[in-house]
């Protein structure tokens, strides 16, 4: 009898206390075990698909993931497995699953996935190029406000908050929000410099939250985007996390000029000495109000990129994102409410984190009716914007899709200069989405089309997320 068999006839909540017994012991047989329970929990052949998917890796003689499953395992205290499978897994992908249906069935769209939340936009440093330098600073969004954004959230099925800012370890009410809202998963984007040993140990002990630190690169690539000293401090504070055993990773805003360093090997085993089990890529965009288009990495670079993070998927044990380049696992575009959105530290509802328009603030309205604004409807309407999904995004890959949704919808602009992306660098915006799409779909011709009426590529996905296969 195989594994399968065995569990046949479990039920969903026979499958669930059979995963948390399982949690307590790691081994290779066990993380097999574990997504054969995990099909009993969800009747959704998308999210089946996505879990076997996961089996075919773990069974694939040499290939990382078995090593980053049990890594993890290993390294989190046994509670913590336990509130990372409750929170992470069985709420926000299987029980918020079941949630976001009925949602749908009720309200004629499904809900988002993932909510970025940024409750305050005060930062103790200016790193160059930050998407949110043109806004204003001030304290942010009321801790009684984000409890309602948050039970809203989970009334609806939503489950994963990420927390941007500003800097996150500046909003007063930062662990008050994790520890009263155990149900959630929330990931913490941070720029590293407020972490020590204690906030890493009480984390840890809340259990329900990841950290991703934000990293250029070595010392000089860092520092000559954050200012001097952060990359000491950076390292510091991943040796506090990695000491607290609290589960962490990092990220990288790339530009022209260290797009070389970021996406090299010796750069990603460097981070993975220090003990990351993510890395996540997010392109340089000019739509703080002011603006280098000169930044932005080059069509070449950002091809280079994509064909280093396909490599890393295969040899290195660690979830690595790229937002852009990912395009294919996720079908284009997840903006707009697809499968996240972004609430900013004034309450405004914007698309996403770098789409600085909006149409209703939070203060004003229901989550659910922010997320059937007419804007929001505008950009779910015409994604994915490309049928080439390595050209996903409507700001700097398709700009008149942007234009068109603005003269639909018409949104107010959500901070002083946010206009610019539109108006006054429109013509260089359109140069380089053309200079980049001639490559894409080079690209796209010769390694991701597929005849018609087959998947354009190499990956299992469902709605909500999707897992590299390649």
């Amino acid at each position: 009898m195989n594994l399968g068999e065995q569990f046949r006839d479990f039920t969903g909540q026979q499958a669930s206390r059979m995963i948390l017994e399982l949690l307590r012991v790691v081994s290779d047989e066990r993380l097999v075990q574990l997504t054969y329970l995990g099909e009993k929990l969800t009747p959704d052949y998308e999210v089946l698909d996505a879990i076997k998917g996961v089996r075919n890796l773990l069974q694939t003689p040499g290939h990382p993931a078995k090593k980053l499953f049990r890594g993890i395992l290993e390294y989190l205290p046994a509670k913590n497995r336990t509130h990372i499978f409750n929170t992470l897994f069985n709420n926000a992908w299987f029980q918020g699953n079941k949630k976001r249906d009925q949602f749908e069935k009720e309200h004629g769209f499904r809900p988002p996935f993932v909510m970025i939340l940024s409750p305050t936009w005060q930062c103790n440093l200016r790193c160059q190029g930050c998407y949110t330098l043109g806004h204003q600073r001030h304290p942010g969004l009321p801790y009684e406000l984000v409890k309602r954004i948050l039970r809203e959230c989970m009334d609806m099925g939503l489950y994963f908050v990420t927390v941007l800012g500003g800097e996150p370890f500046l909003y007063p009410s930062l662990f008050q929000m994790i520890e009263e809202h155990p149900q959630i998963f929330f990931q913490i984007y941070t720029n590293g410099t407020l972490m020590t040993k204690e906030k890493a140990e009480r984390i840890r002990d809340l259990g329900n939250a990841m950290v991703v630190v934000s990293c250029e690169g070595y010392e000089e690539e860092t520092d000559r985007w954050r200012g001097s000293g952060v990359f000491k401090k950076i390292m510091e504070a991943m040796d506090h996390l990695r000491e607290a055993r609290v589960l962490f990773g990092s990220s990288a805003t790339v530009t022209k000029n260290n797009v070389e360093v970021v996406s090299s090997e010796e750069w990603i085993d460097f981070l993975l000495e220090k003990g990351i089990v993510a890395q996540m890529y997010f392109l340089y965009l000019p739509v703080n109000g002011q603006g280098d288009i000169n930044l932005m990495v080059t069509p070449e670079q950002r091809n280079r990129l994509r064909k280093q993070v396909k490599h890393f998927r295969s040899a290195k044990p660690l979830f690595i994102l790229d937002f852009w380049n990912d395009g294919p696992h996720v079908q284009g575009c997840i903006a707009g409410g697809r499968r996240y959105f972004h609430i900013n530290a004034n309450g405004d509802v914007e698309p996403c984190v770098y789409t600085h328009v909006a149409m209703h603030n939070i203060k004003d309205v229901s989550l659910a009716e922010a997320l059937d604004s007419p804007l929001f409807r505008a950009i779910r309407k015409r994604q994915p914007h490309n049928k080439n999904h390595l050209r996903p995004c409507m700001i700097i890959d398709n700009p008149h899709i942007f234009r068109e949704v603005i003269e639909e919808a018409k949104p107010y602009f959500t901070h002083q200069g946010a206009e610019e992306v539109v108006t006054k660098l429109k013509g260089e915006i359109d140069q380089y989405a053309a200079r980049y799409g001639e490559l894409a779909d080079k690209v796209w011709k010769e390694e991701y089309w597929r005849k018609p009426g087959t998947n354009p590529c190499w990956t299992s996905s469902n709605r909500e997320f999707s897992i590299s296969v390649e």
